[in-house]
Formats: C-alpha cells, sequence, structure tokens
C-alpha cells in the first residue's frame, strides 16, 4: 500500500509539473504572439499617423507653388499694363464702401462689412484676371498660331487641328471640329488667308457633307476678327451637332487629311553630286 500511495504521489507530481509546463509554454507562445503583434502594430499605426501627415505636407507645398506664380504673373502683367495694381485695388474698394454705406444708412454694419469683403475680393480677382488675358492677347496677337493658342485654352470639347493649310508667307489656317460644325480659322495678312480658306473648304466640302461648316481670319482689318474677341465668337455658335456625330466627323476628316507644308515651287534637280551642287 506504501508503495502504492508513493508510485501515485510521483506519478501526481510529475503530471502536475508537465501540466505546469504545458501552461508556460502556453503562456509563453501568448505572450510572444502579443509581443510579436505589437511589433506589428506599431509599423502600421506609424504609418496611418504619417498619411495624413503627408498629405498635409503635399497641401501645404501646393499652396506657396500657387503663390508664387500668381506673383510671377502679376510681375509680367505689370510690366506692360502699370495699371493693373490700381484697377484691381479698384475693384476691391468700390463693394467695401458701398457695403460699409449700407451699413451705415440701412443694417448693421457687422452683417453688410463681410458681404462687401467677399464681394471686392471677387470683384478685384475678375478684374485682375481680365487685365493679364489682354495682356496675354496682346503678347500673342501678330505672330503665327496664335488663335491655335486660344482655342487650345479654351474649355469644352474643341477639336482643334493646327496648320492644316500653310504657304511660304507663314499664312495658316486651323481647322476646329465642334458641337458648332467645322471652324476654319486662318492667320495671315493680304490675300494669303483667303487663299488658304478657300483652298481648304473645297478640299473637304464632300467630306463634311451637311454639317455646318465656318470660316473667320483672325486680323484687325476690314471683316476680320481681332485676337481678343475670338474666343467669345466661338462660344457664341449655335451646337447643332451631337457628340457621336462630332466623333464621326472627326475620323473621316483625320482619314483624308494631312499636314500641308510648303515646298518651293520648280523641277526638283536630279543627278546630285555628294559635292551637293548639281550639275
Amino acid at each position: 500500500m506504501a508503495g502504492r500511495s508513493d508510485g501515485a504521489g510521483r506519478n501526481g507530481g510529475a503530471a502536475r509539473n508537465g501540466g505546469a509546463g504545458n501552461g508556460g509554454a502556453k503562456a509563453g507562445a501568448k505572450a510572444g504572439s502579443k509581443a510579436g503583434s505589437g511589433k506589428t502594430d506599431q509599423p502600421e499605426k506609424a504609418g496611418r499617423a504619417s498619411g495624413p501627415a503627408s498629405g498635409g505636407d503635399a497641401a501645404g507645398a501646393g499652396a506657396p507653388g500657387r503663390l508664387a506664380q500668381i506673383r510671377m504673373v502679376y510681375k509680367i502683367t505689370r510690366q506692360r499694363d502699370p495699371q493693373v495694381l490700381w484697377l484691381s485695388l479698384l475693384g476691391l474698394a468700390v463693394p467695401v464702401v458701398i457695403g460699409v454705406l449700407l451699413g451705415v444708412f440701412v443694417g448693421p454694419l457687422y452683417v453688410w462689412l463681410p458681404i462687401a469683403i467677399l464681394l471686392g475680393i471677387v470683384v478685384a480677382l475678375n478684374v485682375f484676371s481680365r487685365r493679364v488675358q489682354k495682356t496675354a492677347y496682346a503678347e500673342m496677337e501678330g505672330k503665327p498660331g496664335a488663335a491655335a493658342g486660344v482655342v487650345e485654352r479654351m474649355r469644352g470639347d474643341w477639336r482643334l487641328t493646327p496648320a492644316v493649310g500653310v504657304n511660304r508667307h507663314q499664312d495658316v489656317v486651323h481647322r476646329v471640329v465642334c458641337r458648332a460644325g467645322v471652324v476654319l480659322i486662318a492667320e495671315g495678312r493680304g490675300r494669303g488667308p483667303r487663299e488658304l480658306l478657300a483652298a481648304e473648304k473645297r478640299r473637304i466640302r464632300k467630306i463634311v457633307g451637311e454639317a455646318p461648316m465656318v470660316d473667320y481670319i483672325v486680323g484687325n482689318g476690314e471683316g476680320e476678327i481681332p485676337l481678343p474677341k475670338l474666343q467669345s465668337t466661338l462660344m457664341r455658335l449655335r451646337r447643332e451637332l451631337r457628340k457621336r456625330d462630332v466623333d464621326a466627323l472627326e475620323r473621316r476628316l483625320r482619314a483624308v487629311s494631312s499636314p500641308v507644308l510648303p515646298i518651293p515651287k520648280g523641277p526638283i534637280p536630279r543627278n546630285i553630286p555628294r559635292g551637293g551642287r548639281p550639275r
């Protein structure tokens, strides 16, 4: 009996020791997993925390860039238009003065003054943008490709193909496909732009079919459109085509059109030696 009790006691102690060992192993495993998960969570939290900060840095970096761009545009504009500052300040001051007068004689000043300041800022920015646009048009006027530059900056579906017709005097014709149809815009002086327009109209008349087609000559002469009024003239055109019709019309024109480059007239010399002079 004593032997059995000793054996049972030994077996019970071994079992208890084994259970304690297994419990310790499980506890160690849990602790290790928690430690591991804690290490992996920290970079994730750091990454999450750094995400908004990086977005804020990008937004903060964009604001000085815009301010520098506005400053550069102002300097360039003021060199050519010294009145831009005073006209912009006048556009700011007039609504503020009106708001102060309304606040004094009609209602509370704290209601009218913020409205007047916001309205003055909007008016000043509008005056500044118009003066900048006027200066840009003055710089572009008279240079080849100025009309194409205006069309490229317009908002909307204006599909420009520049220089579809060119002559040796650098007179050019641009083609625009839009919902108003086909618009041909010529630049140059004298008879050259008109001759190029007539040739381009004859060339694409069968391709255009029943789609409307209009033409303009950019210039300051009689029957011509000044460059600053080109955008407003195009925006007033009546939209008669749907988008799918515009797509089909553009595909047909691109399939048969290619840029025309001025080539000197006369026979091409043959049997040219390597020295470069014809015999």
